[in-house]
């Protein structure tokens, strides 16, 4: 039976209402020790090292912690005589922490489908097979509601970013039990890594507030990223009364001169650099190999963060499918300076994956944006494409396409800009040619050898170790015809936008006109993950163009 089509969803009134794997083991602090342990084993406790095998996204990497005080110790835990313990010497082999359900679910899931696999092998049906793996996603996605009694999340960004950036961490933890719509990321101008603090701190206050209200608790979490981390930290040392509404504050890739809150417990997760690095009286972590935007998005950051959040391990550290429709939201942003962008239109199209242009009768919401520029919820289809067009009078329209969001998402974020505010001075424009930016929260890697990325953008392959090399920390890339004389030049990175942080520029030709090109990503070098999109070649007089791609794929 064909998938149902979305609702349409109006909203014309105003705003809406309201890395490495590590074992599993315990998650044990100095007051945890076990009785009769020697000070030999605290002291080795507090100088632990790990390495762990690759993290499925992020191969390669190691990780590490020094465990002062409250540190984590991560990996496989010790004994108190000092010898580690594996899973296997737990009970069950299953280590120490693992939920029941867990387990079950995982083992009905498997001989479920392999039942159902088997019964396809002997039939040789196409759709058994189809339905055997539908079925293990099903049972091995988690089976309880969501849990009402999880503490709400802020997440804050930091310079040159948007709530954006944590959309897989989001949607790891909604595929945990935690209500989706208890977890947000306040937006604010990152054009500078220096902040007005009065009203960043004010709309944070509001934020905090409504979560507070909507959830019936007293507390939330805050997940703060590089400079959002000292914003953070500021924020809660201002005040006594808002350090009291914050429960734990996590750290990705801060600042070192970070100092612990009182009274707020204090996770810090240290990648690439200098591996002394800590904070007094905080957790600290460290995943060496890992840059600033592989840091945050990564699955063995998250274990860290819910470990420490809830004191338990994660049901799963991926983002499961959901079943059935779900709901996406989100805003529409002037970019970099994150204000909302009001009074344009929003439409949204689901399209054919072949192609990349919108179906046959494909709209599927149409949303007035307010003035913080917030719009939705959308009903859609976790396993559908769509477009997301930002329609403004007298400007080009802005285009926004997206692999598959697999479950809700409440941070989407549509990043556009007035003409001639456009980052980089804006791209050159012609009838003849096609122009966008690719976006992605996972550094690309173009000087890597077989563990670079590998992006082709119209069947040319645009990362190089002159385009993206891995100390760019390159996240978004800007590809137009330089010159607009319709010859490429993908070896040069253009130096207007190589100059910014965290992006590149291609001189790329992109034929505009009556047809679709591919852009596709191989991440890190792995055939396994290879995804693609296929979009419109639109001319870029009339049209503008955005990809975003995933970061957990």
């Amino acid at each position: 039976m064909p998938a149902a089509r979305p609702r349409l969803a109006r909203n014309d009134t105003g705003p809406h209402p309201a890395d490495p794997r590590t074992a599993h083991g315990t998650l044990r602090r100095h007051n945890d020790v076990a009785p009769g342990a020697g000070t030999g084993d605290l002291a080795h406790a507090r100088a632990i090292s790990f390495a762990v095998p690759p993290d499925d996204e992020n191969p390669g990497l190691t990780g590490s912690s020094d465990r002062p005080r409250r540190d984590l110790v991560t990996g496989s835990a010790r004994s108190s005589t000092g010898a580690v313990r594996t899973a296997a010497e737990h009970p069950g082999g299953k280590g120490p922490g693992m939920p029941r359900h867990r387990w079950f679910g995982l083992t009905t899931a498997l001989l479920l489908a392999a039942a159902l696999a088997a019964c396809s092998a002997g039939g040789g049906s196409a759709s058994a097979d189809a339905e055997a793996g539908a079925l293990g996603r099903e049972l091995a996605a988690p089976v309880a509601p969501p849990d009402t009694s999880r503490t709400p999340i802020v997440f804050l960004h930091g310079n040159l970013g948007s709530g954006e950036q944590f959309e897989s961490q989001a949607q790891r933890f909604a595929s945990n039990g935690y209500p989706a719509d208890r977890i947000t990321a306040l937006d604010h101008d990152a054009s500078s890594s220096t902040v007005t603090e009065g009203p960043v701190f004010a709309r944070l206050d509001g934020e905090i507030q409504r979560l507070l209200t909507l959830a019936g608790t007293k507390q939330v979490d805050l997940v703060a990223h590089a400079e959002g981390a000292d914003l953070g930290q500021r924020y809660l040392a201002s005040s006594p009364a808002r350090a009291a509404r914050v429960a734990h504050l996590i750290s990705v890739d801060g600042p070192q001169t970070l100092r612990t809150p009182k009274g707020v417990h204090t996770l810090v997760v240290w990648g690439a650099g200098d591996p002394t690095r800590r904070v007094a009286g905080a957790d600290n972590v460290r995943f060496l190999e890992a840059d600033r935007g592989q840091l945050l998005g990564a699955a063995a950051t998250f274990r860290q963060m819910y470990r420490f959040l809830t004191g338990t391990d994660p049901f799963t550290d991926d983002v499961t499918p959901q079943r059935g429709p779900i709901d996406i939201s989100g805003r529409a942003l002037l970019y970099p300076a994150n204000a909302g962008l009001g009074g344009a239109r929003l439409e949204v199209y689901r399209l054919d994956p072949k192609t990349g242009r919108r179906l046959p009768n494909g709209l599927a919401g149409l949303f007035t944006l307010p003035a913080d520029g917030s719009w939705g919820p959308l009903r859609a289809d976790g396993t559908a494409y769509y477009e997301f067009a930002i329609v403004r009078a007298g400007e080009p329209v802005h285009h926004f396409y997206f692999e598959p969001f697999r479950r809700g998402d409440r941070l989407v974020r549509l990043l556009t800009s007035r003409p001639g505010g456009e980052i980089g001075g804006g791209m050159e424009v012609s009838p003849r040619q096609t122009d966008l930016v690719i976006d992605r929260d996972l550094e690309w890697w173009g000087d890597q050898g077989a563990g670079s990325d590998v992006l082709t953008v119209d069947g040319a392959n645009v990362l190089s170790a002159a385009t993206a090399p891995r100390t760019k920390m390159t996240r978004q890339l800007f590809v137009f015809d330089r010159g607009a004389d319709g010859a490429s030049d993908i070896a040069t990175p253009i130096p207007a936008y190589f100059g910014i942080g965290f992006i590149t520029g291609v001189d790329r030709f992109i034929p505009a006109g009556d047809r679709s090109f591919e852009v596709t990503q191989t991440p890190r070098g792995r055939a396994a993950h290879r995804t693609t999109l296929r979009v419109p070649a639109l001319p870029s007089t009339t049209d503008r163009m955005t990809l975003r791609l995933r970061d957990d794929d």
